[in-house]
């Protein structure tokens, strides 16, 4: 991990880290969004197009929002950018948030990026803010994405049949969850030195 001691990272992994989120990535984050092959099974696609203010409004009601924490993941060992992931709807009182993730790079699709990520994320809500249920929900047709979320460690709990559309076509929301039991940490408990993770 000193390796990465002159950047910012906040949780590392072997492919990709979490970093903050910056203003200045507002570009790539709208070149992202405005991608339809990245953007259409996300709930924006329907925003489309985008534009470099919208993606700094986004930038700013995330940095000053108490219920969310948005990173953004970088690919070693470069540092290029290459998506998203956030916990958002955060309910610190009942442990309970929703998780988010983009990989807007499709030049790295298939390599691990989005189930690393997603692994360092949970890792971060689980182990840094205590939370004890983390859910998702995504388009039933978005298999790429579900072979992710069973990878992780997700269970389906439901689905609410037909609510959402791609143009015409009509599609059921998949709810996904997982348990801080069901989690064990991969990076931050020994970087915390918290009882009984190995150094």
């Amino acid at each position: 991990m000193e390796e990465y001691q002159h950047l910012q990272v906040i949780v590392p992994g072997k492919l990709v880290y979490l970093g903050p989120i910056r203003r200045d990535l507002a570009a790539v984050y709208q070149r992202w969004m405005n991608d339809l092959e990245v953007s259409r099974t996300l709930t924006a696609h329907w925003r489309v197009p985008f534009t470099v203010e919208d993606e700094v409004e986004w930038f700013e009601q995330a940095r000053r929002d108490p219920t969310r924490r948005v990173f953004t993941i970088y690919e070693r060992p470069d540092d290029r950018p290459v998506g998203n992931a956030e916990l958002f709807g955060i309910d610190f009182a009942v442990g309970s948030a929703e998780v988010g993730i983009v990989i807007g790079e499709r030049s790295v699709w298939g390599r691990g990026y989005a189930t690393e990520a997603l692994t360092l994320l949970l890792d971060f809500g689980f182990t840094v803010l205590g939370l004890h249920h983390i859910w998702l929900r995504y388009y039933a047709a978005n298999e790429r994405a579900r072979a992710v979320y069973d990878r992780v460690g997700f269970r389906e709990v439901g689905r609410l049949r037909q609510a959402t559309k791609i143009g015409p076509y009509r599609d059921d929301i998949v709810i996904m969850d997982i348990l801080a039991s069901e989690f064990q940490s991969p990076v931050l408990a020994a970087k915390l030195r918290l009882p009984g993770s190995t150094p």
